[in-house]
């Protein structure tokens, strides 16, 4: 007898706080299977990605659709049992690039489509294994991920069985970069539109640009860090914290005792006491 299609939501740990005691309040005794366990990953399990099934219109349907479906996951359907699919889901946590072991981060929609969209049918068909369709945000009915033969499950080893080029590393963060700038255009104009006012479409993408080269030389590189930066650039010029005037941030920024995400918060918060300031200054 033939098995009726599951539906399964693969959430990323990492970026959902959190994540198993979310879902404990969102589903009645859920199921959750963490991928990195009985792996070589075992330790970061709790922060790696988790297996859960879901029900179409469901409370978790509905979270996952407005909180995780852009960047923290991707919805599955398949017809295996969920002990293979599983098992399959697990052989692809890392992948092998020029002779070394990668973490494959293919939950995370800004890298699923990028991986799977140039392999041959019958690559992406052993790819996706008991996976009968991946769906995605932008998902057309021409788009959609979806294996066209009869599933091969994998099962998980040390060694990986999944091997990337270069050519495709690079295209899969390109993708997921040129994501991120179009997310980061959209807050800046959203809340700070005087600053990319003046500028065209080149020169707001270099701006973006070197508002992630001046996050990242402070040790920030997450999307929710540069966009915090992002924010103190555009309120406080783009030779922020070097301009004349900035005295009491670079020596936020240089507190040695302060983790990086309290010295940005630091930053946050002396920006609007700055902000108060003259705003009183010129009522008076």
């Amino acid at each position: 007898m033939m098995m009726g299609t599951n539906h399964y939501l693969l959430l990323d740990g990492a970026q959902i706080d959190g994540l198993a005691a979310r879902l404990q309040e969102l589903e009645a005794s859920p199921s959750l299977h963490l991928l990195y366990r009985h792996s070589v990953y075992e330790a970061l399990a709790e922060a790696g990605p988790l297996l859960v099934a879901v029900q179409p219109r469901s409370e978790l349907a509905r979270v996952f659709e407005q909180e995780w479906q852009a960047t923290a996951g991707i919805w599955l359907e398949s017809d295996a049992s969920e002990a293979i699919l599983v098992e399959h889901l697990r052989s692809l946590v890392h992948a092998r690039v020029g002779g070394i072991n990668v973490l494959l981060r293919y939950y995370d929609p800004r890298i699923t489509r990028p991986w799977l969209e140039h392999e041959t049918t019958s690559q992406r068909d052993l790819l996706l294994g008991p996976i009968r369709r991946i769906r995605l945000p932008d998902d057309t009915p021409e788009t959609c991920l979806e294996r066209m033969s009869q599933p091969q499950p994998a099962r998980y080893n040390d060694t990986p069985w999944v091997t990337l080029s270069q050519a495709q590393l690079e295209h899969m963060s390109q993708a997921r970069l040129g994501e991120f700038e179009q997310r980061l255009l959209l807050h800046v104009r959203n809340f700070h539109p005087a600053c990319l006012h003046n500028l065209g479409p080149t020169e707001q993408h270099q701006w973006l640009a070197d508002c992630r080269a001046s996050a990242a030389s402070y040790g920030y590189s997450s999307g929710v860090d540069v966009a915090r930066w992002a924010s103190l650039l555009a309120e406080l010029g783009s030779d922020f914290p070097h301009a004349p005037g900035h005295e009491s941030y670079r020596a936020l920024l240089a507190q040695p005792e302060s983790l990086p995400s309290h010295r940005l918060d630091s930053l946050i918060l002396e920006l609007q006491r700055q902000t108060l300031v003259k705003n009183k200054e010129s009522v008076a």
